[in-house]
């Protein structure tokens, strides 16, 4: 092959090379952090499936009111002395040492948060993001709980690779340990997510509600030592039983407390 045939050859890779790096360099170098950066965090791969056990325990339990809200707690055995109430949360403690967590957050709380830490105005976030995703926690949550590391690819838009790569790092630091599974859960005028499966007795299970004027959370520590776990059908009475309370009834029991 001649000098002038190489040379040439030379510079068309070259010419290709640098297209392509111009043209999806900033996408490769994105999907390539998402499929190895992240593979080892198991929730980020996961997405939400529907409950399928819609299954509600017959098993009444003791109704407590927190916050301006009335529910069931999961257990009987409760231990007054540990429990505690710090802000708006509640832990309810248990002799068998497990525990239920209860608290209460206003809407877009978290949509928020992530405004402030992306350091974005409000309006380029709902640029980037969409008014559903922009409008609501609920709407948030669904757009991020979607995107795993397999979504990305070189040849998708920068705008969506950028916005996508925010969305993963969101989801792999703020939900907790999902091996066992998202569920996706509608509870009345509620809707949410589940993360944690309990039939594989994960040592936490978290159900997030939202609602137009308001948001629940709730917890579930099972202690290693427990014979026999929560199931479904337990955690759907639990969620059941969340409504809150007319401002006159919590009235009156404020002043029946006195």
């Amino acid at each position: 092959m001649s000098k002038w045939k190489r040379l040439l050859i030379g510079f068309g890779i070259v010419i290709v090379c640098g297209t392509y790096l111009w043209a999806f360099g900033f996408q490769t170098a994105l999907t390539v952090i998402a499929r190895y950066q992240y593979r080892g965090i198991p929730g980020a791969a996961k997405t939400p499936v529907s409950l399928s056990d819609l299954s509600v325990s017959s098993v009444p339990h003791q109704k407590v009111s927190y916050f301006g809200y009335e529910f069931e707690i999961p257990w009987d055995d409760v231990d007054e002395q540990k429990s505690r109430t710090v802000g708006t949360v509640h832990v309810t403690a248990f002799q068998s040492e497990n525990a239920f967590w209860f608290s209460t957050f206003p809407p877009r709380e978290f949509v928020k948060s992530v405004v402030e830490m992306a350091k974005v105005t409000p309006e380029q976030f709902r640029q980037i993001y969409g008014d559903e995703v922009f409008g609501s926690d609920y709407g948030f949550m669904c757009e991020m709980l979607q995107i795993t590391p397999r979504d990305f690819s070189p040849f998708m838009s920068r705008g969506r690779a950028a916005a996508s790569i925010e969305l993963l790092l969101v989801k792999a630091t703020s939900i907790p340990e999902a091996g066992s599974g998202i569920l996706s859960i509608h509870i009345g005028d509620r809707q949410g997510f589940q993360f944690g499966n309990p039939l594989s007795r994960p040592p936490e299970i978290r159900d997030d509600l939202y609602s137009d004027d308001s948001g629940v959370e709730l917890l579930f520590f099972q202690h290693g030592g427990t014979s026999t776990g929560l199931s479904q059908g337990e955690i759907n009475r639990v969620l059941q039983s969340v409504h809150k309370v007319p401002a006159p009834s919590l009235a009156s029991n404020l002043n029946s407390d006195k």
